[in-house]
């Protein structure tokens, strides 16, 4: 079928106006930011960089802050270690330590609590292998047990970890979790290592009680730490010594009770936990990570990492920065 004449009319009259001249849609030019003709004026600056912004997709752009967060990853495993230990500063704490483990008689029992925070845990990561390589060197006998979920979850990798370096089921024991919290902590105390555990050494502790240990070592965490032990379990078993490592976060919490004797060793802080593991590969404790001195956390690495951490707050709070700036400046000028 042919177009009729007066379909064709009507398409033209939308096209111009009643004078004839074209209307304001027809001028309209094709490209953004260029003049519709000869002599007029082309589009703001303003709208043209805009317009120049829209070829970027929002998902790309959205990515380009991991990319280069992984970039920035990249670069910090390459990076020289810092000596987090200068000059022995910290030396003190992890010779507290050493003192402790070492004044143990071989066989002795000792209840590791493993509750850290999934978050921390790196912090004192080095420390805590060092000090269960050490009871190990000394001849202890380690009773593992959590009283927290992600502590359990640590505990089973470190328990793992122990077990493929050869700890048997006689150096070894796996309490398993408890729920509940302090309240936990408290039945441990008055109702015995209960009949989940197994092996030589479970069954040798379970008829012992709580009372046959001879040290207790808490890898504290935000749900369950030293004060936990020092308030709940210290009143019951007076006699038991309580040792501690944690991140220092926490040390606010626990200085106090270091400082009153109702700790007798705490690691603290990331240069006390390398210096006590320098100390403990000097010995040569060849149970464990017996190489963990080549594996001691990397200060560069962290330090560009809370550098990271720093600019990644300053870039999502960035625009209300702006803004304030901006206000205070126009208060000043005022």
């Amino acid at each position: 079928m042919t177009e009729s004449h007066d379909s064709a009319d009507q398409r033209d009259d939308r096209l111009t106006g009643a004078g004839g001249e074209e209307t304001a849609e027809s001028a309209e030019p094709l490209v953004p930011g260029a003049p519709a003709e000869p002599g007029a004026p082309a589009e703001p600056p303003a709208e043209a960089a805009r317009s120049s912004r829209r070829a970027l997709s929002p998902g790309s752009r959205a990515g380009i802050p991991v990319i280069a967060l992984l970039v920035l990853l990249a670069i910090a495993s390459f990076l020289p270690g810092i000596d987090l230990a200068a000059n022995g500063a910290e030396d003190g704490p992890g010779r507290d330590l050493e003192a402790v483990i070492q004044g143990l008689p071989p066989g002795a029992p000792v209840l590791v609590d493993i509750d850290a925070d999934l978050g921390t845990y790196p912090e004192i990561r080095y420390a805590t292998r060092a000090a269960l390589a050490d009871l190990m060197r000394q001849g202890a006998s380690l009773a593992v047990i959590s009283f927290s979920g992600e502590g359990r979850a640590i505990a089973t990798a470190e328990i793992a970890r122990l077990r493929d370096l050869g700890a048997g089921p006689d150096r070894l024991a796996d309490l398993g979790f408890r729920s509940g919290g302090e309240p936990a902590l408290v039945q441990l105390v008055s109702g015995g290592i209960g009949p989940q555990a197994s092996g030589p050494l479970a069954d040798a502790l379970r008829k012992g009680g709580a009372g046959s240990f001879r040290l207790a070592l808490v890898i504290g965490g935000a749900e369950i730490g030293p004060r936990s032990w020092v308030e709940q379990v210290q009143p019951r078993l007076p006699d038991l010594p309580i040792a501690a490592i944690t991140p220092s976060f926490l040390l606010p919490e626990v200085l106090p009770y270091r400082s009153s004797g109702q700790l007798i060793a705490l690691v603290g802080t990331l240069p006390a936990d390398v210096a006590y593991g320098r100390q403990v590969a000097a010995r040569g404790a060849a149970f464990g990570p017996g190489s963990f001195s080549e594996r001691r956390p990397n200060g560069a690495a962290v330090l560009l990492g809370m550098l990271v951490a720093i600019a990644v707050l300053l870039a999502t709070s960035g625009g209300s920065l702006a803004g304030w700036a901006r206000g205070a400046w126009k208060r000043v000028r005022l």
